[in-house]
């Protein structure tokens, strides 16, 4: 896989408050996690490795693909406190019961937030039982300072929206 990154229209990198962070050293970068965004097409990647050409690109030199979930429903919640705070409930199905949610990826664009979830691989030697495992989880958007209007969410795919009848601006 051999791609640039000006080719592509959007890498966000997947964190939590323990993620590690992207590392550059000795003309490589390695990202633990991250997602590609083009157009409505999104992929989860781990162990992401690029490497600088020396004609200022990096190139993508390797990843591993992640499977995304599937998403049964979503329903936004927003607090009633000001300003607003909003969260994704998030109701899916992992493929088996033996693998785990990786970090969800959220990105804004255009009034519009998507939230990729993937699950991780079984190894090679792996074996579960297979059965689907359902799951539920929340997502929380950063929407602080957000202009009043109508905004889509899109998790994997299932898509909802939710208005601002005004600017969603901190008092301070």
């Amino acid at each position: 896989m051999r791609h640039t990154l000006a080719g592509i229209s959007a890498l966000l990198i997947s964190g939590s408050v323990l993620a590690e962070p992207a590392v550059f050293t000795n003309g490589e970068m390695t990202i633990p996690e991250g997602v590609v965004i083009s157009g409505d097409n999104t992929t989860y990647y781990i162990d992401i490795r690029l490497t600088y050409n020396g004609e200022g690109a990096l190139l993508i030199a390797a990843a591993d693909k992640m499977p995304k979930v599937l998403i049964e429903n979503i329903e936004i919640m927003l607090t009633k406190s000001f300003p607003l705070q909003v969260s994704v409930a998030v109701e899916g199905i992992k493929s088996v019961p033996c693998t785990e949610l990786l970090n969800p990826a959220v990105s804004y664009a255009d009034n519009t937030f998507t939230v990729v979830l993937a699950e991780t691989k079984l190894g090679p030697t792996e074996s579960c039982i297979a059965v689907t495992d359902p799951f539920e989880t929340s997502v929380t958007l950063d929407v602080l300072d957000l202009p009043a209007g109508t905004y889509t969410v899109n998790v994997n795919g299932v898509i909802a929206k939710f208005t601002f009848n005004m600017d969603n601006t901190s008092l301070n």
